[in-house]
């Protein structure tokens, strides 16, 4: 396992901060910054699913999923106690960096856009969504009414329904698993 280096820098904005994640731990580390009453932020919708072998009357069982697999956001308030979370929590894998070597911001209007994009996976979409898009097909999303995200691109569509779009965020590429209801071409 490789250490969390910590960056030395005089005060971070109060802005969230993007944190890389083991996936599947994205609850647990969430929980960890919350209990130190500091904002922290996992996009993620229920997930309705039919175990196999299972018998008719446990039709359904309910998981979370995440939105953007592997990610946290996080308002680093106080900074000190921020950086000692992020020391003792073993499914953090580290905070996104900027080239510089600055910790990379996003703003709230941004996480606005990913609250929106989360609202409508929790929507119930009714069967198999059918589309046309192709992997490589560029498009924007829906719910970035304001355009302040670049387009993305389809990297892979899974048989059901959802498709994984990679979007460059804070000078790296995020992949985002949404609905076919929720992007466009550009």
């Amino acid at each position: 396992m490789q250490a969390v280096e910590k960056v030395e820098t005089k005060s971070l904005p109060q802005q969230w901060c993007m944190l890389l994640v083991r996936p599947g731990k994205e609850w647990d580390a969430r929980d960890a910054f919350r209990q130190y009453r500091m904002r922290a932020y996992w996009p993620h919708y229920q997930s309705f699913f039919r175990p196999r072998n299972a018998p008719l009357r446990q039709w359904r069982t309910t998981d979370l999923r995440a939105v953007i697999p592997g990610y946290l956001f996080v308002v680093p308030d106080p900074i000190k106690t921020f950086w000692d979370v992020v020391q003792r929590n073993k499914g953090i894998l580290n905070v996104v960096l900027r080239f510089s070597g600055e910790v990379a911001t996003l703003k709230d209007a941004d996480i606005d856009v990913i609250r929106a994009i989360e609202r409508r996976m929790q929507t119930p979409v009714p069967g198999r969504a059918l589309h046309n898009f192709k992997t490589g097909d560029k498009v924007r999303f829906v719910d970035d009414t304001l355009g302040r995200w670049p387009p993305g691109r389809i990297a892979s569509a899974a048989s059901d329904g959802k498709i994984t779009v990679d979007v460059e965020v804070m000078n790296r590429v995020v992949p985002f698993q949404v609905f076919p209801h929720q992007i466009e071409r550009t």
